[in-house]
């Protein structure tokens, strides 16, 4: 059983479809019982505005799966829906809990929630509902007695708050920055070194250049670049020139 939050998501995604029943956690419905048993499970319940009440909306619900080729249904509510995998399947909880206690052990964020993490209505400080967002975008939730589970756009008007759950927390949590790396030390500037007495700085890369000045032994100069005569191109006080690359007059250090 994987146990990391793509594990959840995935069986989350596998119950879209199923019926929502009060106090469902993969409750087993079949063509002979699930009548009797929605109606016990949803006896005094309530029911819409319309005067359908809950019972009657999760059997009509079930009626037209089991009409549709349906041979057995598992049935859930809200918390069920989560409680089911964490409690049952994986063991990451070691007993039943609501929507209250999940939002308890979640680390509420202010932020837009992201995939993973669990969503909540309240009704006063109490978490009455829960969903289960599947990436940055999308939830399934166990939406109700006419709907089952569903998958649903998220819409920050229609829920109250949003965490990480502690259960997945060192999957969910960003990464710290890396700290930066050093930057490289800069490499030696290359010089060009007068090893002879005396030698011409040119303005060209051979003896037919104008000479700008005699260099002296022990003269450094920057290296630039290496001209294709072979002569060092050099910076100089009278700006670039090129000075011989014999290696009794110069050396390239």
């Amino acid at each position: 059983m994987d146990k990391t939050v793509n594990g959840f998501i995935d069986y989350l995604r596998a119950q879209v479809g199923q019926p929502y029943l009060w106090g469902g956690q993969h409750t087993r419905l079949t063509p002979e019982n699930y009548v009797s048993l929605i109606e016990k499970k949803e006896a005094g319940r309530g029911g819409y505005r319309d005067g359908e009440s809950y019972a009657q909306a999760a059997i009509e619900f079930c009626r037209k799966k089991f009409q549709a080729g349906a041979k057995v249904l598992y049935a859930y509510d809200c918390s069920g829906l989560g409680c089911y995998w964490l409690c049952n399947l994986t063991h990451l909880y070691k007993c039943d809990v609501n929507a209250n206690t999940m939002m308890g052990r979640c680390n509420l964020k202010p932020e837009p929630p992201q995939r993973g993490w669990w969503v909540f209505r309240l009704n006063g400080k109490r978490a009455s509902h829960i969903g289960y967002m599947i990436d940055d975008q999308y939830l399934i939730e166990a939406k109700g007695r006419k709907y089952g589970v569903v998958k649903t756009k998220f819409k920050a008007k229609d829920w109250a708050c949003w965490g990480i759950p502690k259960v997945f927390e060192k999957e969910l949590s960003p990464l710290p920055e890396p700290a930066p790396l050093p930057e490289p030390a800069p490499a030696p500037e290359q010089q060009v070194e007068v090893l002879g007495q005396s030698v011409w700085v040119r303005k060209g890369d051979s003896t037919k250049g104008k000479k700008l000045f005699v260099a002296h032994k022990g003269d450094r100069f920057p290296f630039l670049a290496v001209a294709p005569s072979g002569w060092y191109e050099i910076d100089t006080k009278k700006g670039p020139g090129f000075i011989t690359s014999l290696p009794r007059y110069t050396k390239l250090i």
